[in-house]
């Protein structure tokens, strides 16, 4: 799902960005999703100084479902108006995944390297054995993140359906490239 990424991986990407232009002013654009946002009942979300938060409601809500933070501005050096948007699990989900991959990460890597000390100075250890587990958790958290990622994919389309429709009552929508 390569939105505006020239450099994606095959992999996909785990945070999905992508930019539109539109022509109309930034403050006007902000309160027609704010107001857009208050209106539909398929979706929530709140505004904070330059940022609208778009989520899915509550009760449709579940542990992968995901949030696009939006933020419009005047590009530099251009007369047209910029609305940045990313794609991503919830900050407490986001978070926790964090904390997963750098304890393994950490424990591998500390775990791994004591492990061929002791084995190069006593020819056996236990430790050595850290660094298969340490891949085989990276490789399962990789692939349930994945999984999360695909579970919640409906319900981001929707998301990036509706900023669109509400965009578009407004004026011409465009997707621009960034790198």
């Amino acid at each position: 799902m390569p939105f505006n990424r020239l450099n994606h991986s095959i992999l996909g990407e785990i945070r999905p960005r992508f930019a539109l232009k539109i022509d109309a002013d930034p403050e006007k654009a902000m309160d027609h999703v704010e107001n857009a946002i208050y209106k539909d009942k398929t979706v929530s979300g709140n505004r904070s100084n330059q940022l609208i938060f778009v989520k899915t409601p509550t009760w449709e809500q579940h542990y992968w479902s995901p949030e696009m933070s939006v933020r419009i501005e005047v590009e530099e050096y251009t007369d047209y108006t910029t609305v940045a948007c990313l794609v991503g699990p919830r900050q407490t989900v986001w978070a926790m995944w964090a904390f997963i991959y750098s304890s393994i990460l950490l424990v591998t890597i500390f775990g791994g390297i004591f492990g061929l000390v002791q084995y190069n100075q006593q020819g056996s250890s236990p430790w050595i054995w850290v660094i298969p587990i340490g891949i085989i958790l990276l490789s399962s958290a990789f692939i349930a993140s994945k999984i999360g990622q695909r579970k919640g994919r409906d319900q981001m389309l929707h998301l990036i359906s509706f900023l669109y429709h509400s965009l578009e009552e407004m004026g011409k929508v465009e997707r621009i490239e960034r790198r």
